[in-house]
């Protein structure tokens, strides 16, 4: 189906920026240079951009290898023909670790049980394991700690099969502060563990820690390999992020990253409701007058968040349309009285540029109390995705 296609015939749908992808790629591939690998991060559907798109943007970029959070997503995106390493962070089942190991995918391993598991599949099907233990710094998610490490060690002398290929760890503070002593800290015990376990018998590992954040702000964080995530699609980890990038390289922000998404809907119905009326669930918005009111097939199904109720707006024939009422599961409702023109299946742009005004994916998530992240995750799977320029 053409984009043309896509246009008539969806009542919403979500564009991605090729140009906007290939520019935030070669502003990383900038600032990390040629020998560390390049591995792009596309666990939750590309973080709501849709898995299989990004991916096919991101090996027309040249990227080097992928990470995800499950085996599932990497497999599907094996099924789809992509033959590049992936790095499986999240927890595999024990009882699917063989299909793990079939597909010769990297896998993170921090619990004693994997390890083991892994053994025993290995020494069955003759095949090699490739692991990245992940070191626990301070973050207190997933990691062995120091005092664990000694028992991986050993137990992986006695494994032949299983290629401790890296290790890695994950920092805690380094996005949502200007102060990055935290991550400093972390970043020391991390050197620490990389010794110990290279003492041990292990001299020859791949080490990587940094994400967006690390990766713009610490060069010394880049090691063997970036894992780079929200910043490929053009968004920044955080504003504190962003002064630090600011005030310790003095680029101008507007030649940084460019967004990537674009979501976009067909107005649904246009109605009048006379002044003194209440629009929606729980009649939270009275009308003050004569109202021109815009019905968009979208809603917090489709990952529109119900805190956007009477606050967010839509952008229509380059204007903003206000939000009247409470955002409805399938439905929300915009005001379009100074608005001339508007027509049934007009665009409507929820997330984006249209003329002269944009919505951002922060404006949206300040809006809803919440960070860019959860709002491009929660974007509807089922949404259309097509790639544009």
């Amino acid at each position: 189906m053409t984009n043309i296609e896509h246009k008539y015939l969806n009542n919403t749908w979500i564009e991605l920026s090729e140009s906007a992808y290939a520019n935030n790629i070669r502003f990383f591939r900038k600032i990390i240079g040629a020998r560390p690998e390049f591995s792009v991060v596309i666990k939750a559907n590309g973080y709501g951009h849709g898995w299989q798109s990004i991916a096919r943007l991101a090996m027309k970029n040249q990227v080097d290898s992928f990470c995800v959070h499950s085996l599932g997503e990497a497999l599907r995106l094996r099924r789809a023909g992509f033959n590049q390493n992936i790095l499986i962070m999240g927890h595999v089942p024990i009882g699917r670790l063989e299909e793990a190991v079939e597909e010769n995918f990297r896998l993170v391993v921090y619990n004693r049980e994997t390890l083991l598991r892994l053994h025993e599949i290995t020494a069955s099907l003759y095949k090699l394991a490739r692991i990245h233990l992940k070191l626990e710094t301070g973050t207190f998610r997933q990691g062995i700690a120091q005092e664990e490490l000694e028992w991986f060690l050993k137990e992986l002398k006695h494994t032949p099969r299983i290629l401790l290929e890296a290790v890695y760890t994950h920092f805690a503070n380094i996005e949502d502060t200007t102060n990055h002593d935290y991550a400093d800290y972390q970043r020391y015990c991390f050197n620490q563990l990389v010794r110990l376990i290279q003492s041990n018998g292990f001299p020859i590992l791949k080490k990587h820690a940094a994400s967006t954040a690390a990766a713009m702000l610490f060069p010394e964080t880049h090691f063997d390999m970036v894992r780079l995530g929200i910043g490929q699609y053009g968004l920044w980890p955080s504003r504190e992020t962003m002064v630090s990038y600011k005030e310790k390289f003095g680029e101008k922000i507007s030649e940084t990253l460019q967004p990537v998404l674009t979501w976009k809907a067909r107005i649904s119905q246009i109605k009048t409701v006379p002044a003194d009326n209440t629009i929606g669930y729980g009649r939270t918005y009275k009308t003050t007058r004569d109202s021109r009111i815009a019905i968009l097939p979208i809603g917090y199904s489709d990952g529109y968040d119900r805190m956007l109720s009477n606050q967010s707006y839509v952008l229509i024939k380059g204007k903003r349309a206000p939000l009247r009422g409470r955002v409805c599961m399938n439905l929300i409702m915009v005001d379009i009285t100074d608005i001339p023109d508007v027509a049934l299946e007009d665009e409507a742009v929820l997330i984006g540029k249209q003329g002269e005004e944009e919505i951002t994916i922060d404006q949206l998530a300040a809006m809803s109390g919440t960070i860019n992240y959860e709002v491009t995750a929660r974007l509807n799977n089922e949404i259309t995705r097509i790639i544009v320029d």
